[in-house]
């Protein structure tokens, strides 16, 4: 039985994923924190793996003490600052504890990351479109970026791509991470899509991948939890864990 501590339980993901725990026999729910709630309890019930699912300030707030008091830290929460992520990595290297730093719990868009840095080795001007709903707070997503990134890495920084061409309207060609050219749309009709275009003289490809409903994140939660011991001090993405 793993002993899980939900930190943003009231929120949108963690009510999905308290639904969803209902279901997982060998997860039981140890122990909750809301970020107006004092931390110290919330430690003093040693689980064996914390979840984030709250706010960037939650995470400047309580994470680094998490990680000190040694318990394994799976974020899946955005906003924090770079000083904490940089206090965070400091910390699972001294202590050995276990740190995930996870932009998408999504399965299947981490699969299209890994597919899209694999088909970018052979193939030219990856761009990336993202749509999402209209209360998404940030664009790019992180998601976007953090495949540009992966693409990028692929590739050792050099990504052939389209910018050699003027614009007549300025950022049509999208902005540019890491070389890789990113749209973002907004619209009543998204919660949250991402579509990866390649090319090559006479073919194009397309990896996209689509959320229609927040359940889609649940199972990669759960697979962060069985498979944190996997992690070696502070990884970002799932797909570092991910075997596929």
């Amino acid at each position: 039985m793993i002993k899980l501590g939900l930190i943003g339980s009231a929120g949108r993901m963690g009510s999905a994923l308290r639904e969803h725990l209902a279901g997982e026999p060998e997860i039981a729910l140890a122990a909750t924190l809301e970020v107006d709630q004092p931390l110290d309890a919330f430690i003093a019930l040693r689980p064996d793996v914390a979840v984030d699912l709250s706010l960037g300030r939650g995470v400047d707030a309580h994470g680094p003490a998490i990680v000190e008091a040694g318990i394994p830290y799976i974020v899946g929460a955005t906003g924090y600052s770079a000083a904490t992520l940089k206090r965070l990595g400091e910390l699972a290297e001294r202590t050995g504890t276990a740190v995930l730093i996870v932009p998408n719990f999504s399965l299947g868009a981490n699969l299209m990351i890994k597919f899209a840095a694999a088909a970018a080795r052979l193939m030219h001007t990856p761009v990336i479109t993202e749509r999402h709903h209209l209360g998404k707070a940030d664009a790019p997503s992180g998601t976007a970026r953090f495949t540009a990134q992966r693409i990028a890495e692929a590739l050792s920084g050099d990504v052939p791509h389209s910018r050699k061409y003027d614009e007549t309207l300025h950022g049509v060609l999208g902005g540019s991470e890491h070389g890789v050219a990113i749209h973002s749309l907004r619209g009543e009709g998204y919660l949250a899509e991402q579509e990866v275009r390649l090319s090559l003289p006479g073919e194009s490809l397309s990896i996209e991948h689509r959320s229609i409903d927040r359940r889609c994140f649940m199972p990669g939660i759960v697979y962060a939890i069985r498979n944190i011991s996997k992690v070696r001090g502070l990884q970002i993405g799932l797909d570092t864990i991910l075997e596929a």
